[in-house]
């Protein structure tokens, strides 16, 4: 299987060329077959009710061995019953998509009216630019520190940034948690050690940080991809930079992923199974 994330999806929204864009969305979403990686709240749904039960024995039952992916699109991004998608989809619309996913994954990609194309890949970069803009200021604080330092700040400021999220997403799961203080050190360590969404933003991120140059727009978008995939893909396919980062970060040991700069090293992983 050949998913993809929500950085493939608004990369190919991003070319402006329609039959460029066509060729891609048609090579996506058949090696695809409309499969993608679940988005971002979805994993971390999971992936904190799991260190919730390994807390507290709260009684959980384990989603299915790949709930990571889904073959409905816009899962990449939210689910159907998220709020945050913004729009109701309704059950005709649904049954559609789920009844021929890679069609509907096509469609999206090369027939999105043009409007609706151009104005989320600008509100996309627009936000891009703010956070941007906000790590660069916060590296500069952080840049005469040691790497450990930087690792425990790091850690601080995503718990500090996520913690409405993160008390929310684990009350859910049946932790006795009200407040902060409710959490404690030890499991407040454990959610950025022991959750790979975070664990994986961490160390990407700190590696980042301490490269020469500045951050850039295509960063942010490499690391989504990266924070979904490592925890849960066979093989990574990626450029140069992010995967030395994650090479760097012994993430491939952690987690047990074959990371890659060749496609052609997928010949190796068929002719093994």
């Amino acid at each position: 299987m050949l998913p993809l994330t929500a950085s493939n999806i608004y990369e190919t929204h991003k070319i402006a060329d329609p039959d460029r864009r066509h060729d891609l969305a048609y090579v996506q979403s058949v090696l695809s077959r409309g499969f993608v990686f679940r988005g971002r709240h979805k994993r971390l749904e999971v992936e904190i009710a799991r260190l919730v039960k390994a807390v507290y024995g709260v009684p959980a039952a384990e989603p299915s061995w790949q709930w990571f992916l889904s073959d409905i699109f816009f899962e990449a991004f939210a689910e159907r019953t998220d709020k945050r998608l913004g729009v109701e989809i309704s059950g005709r619309v649904f049954a559609a998509i789920c009844s021929r996913p890679s069609e509907a994954l096509y469609n999206y990609l090369a027939a999105t009216p043009e409007g609706i194309r151009t104005a989320s890949v600008k509100n996309f970069s627009a936000g891009s630019e703010q956070l941007r803009i906000h790590i660069e200021e916060r590296r500069q604080k952080h840049a005469n520190e040691s790497q450990s330092m930087r690792r425990r700040i790091h850690s601080a400021l995503l718990m500090i940034n996520e913690i409405d999220l993160i008390i929310e997403l684990a009350v859910r799961a049946g932790a006795p948690w009200k407040t902060v203080s409710d959490i404690g050190s030890a499991v407040a360590r454990r959610l950025i050690e022991d959750v790979p969404t975070y664990y994986v933003e961490r160390e990407i991120a700190l590696r980042l940080a301490a490269q020469s140059r500045p951050i850039e727009e295509n960063d942010f978008r490499d690391m989504q991809s990266f924070c979904a995939v490592v925890p849960y893909a066979d093989v990574i396919v990626a450029e140069n930079m992010f995967v030395n980062l994650a090479l760097q970060a012994k993430l491939d040991r952690k987690y047990q992923t074959r990371l890659s700069t060749t496609m052609y090293d997928l010949r190796e992983v068929l002719a093994s199974d």
